[in-house]
């Protein structure tokens, strides 16, 4: 992929699919120590940017929600399960 100025262009499965592989090199060892630094600084941008994109559609998400009398209702989502405590 390009190196990119920003992360703004990218779209929520461009960012994750570049997160996941810079996760999978990181894990099998694949970079030194240096690189593993400036990859992992990358995950985190590219983190936050999913972060974000997640955080404006749960805002849109909430407009459109409408209560029984068809006024507009802001609604909280639920967070995923908490993959983590199942195991």
């Amino acid at each position: 992929m390009a190196k990119r100025d920003t992360d703004k262009d990218l779209t929520f499965e461009q960012a994750r699919a570049e997160l996941e592989s810079i996760i999978t090199a990181i894990e099998q060892g694949k970079f030194g120590l240096e690189e593993m630094i400036a990859q992992s600084e990358r995950a985190k941008r590219l983190h936050d940017h999913c972060k974000r994109i997640l955080t404006e559609a749960e805002a849109r998400i909430q407009r459109l929600q409408l209560a029984d009398d068809g006024t507009p209702l802001a609604v909280p989502m639920e967070p995923p399960p908490d993959e983590s405590a199942e195991e």
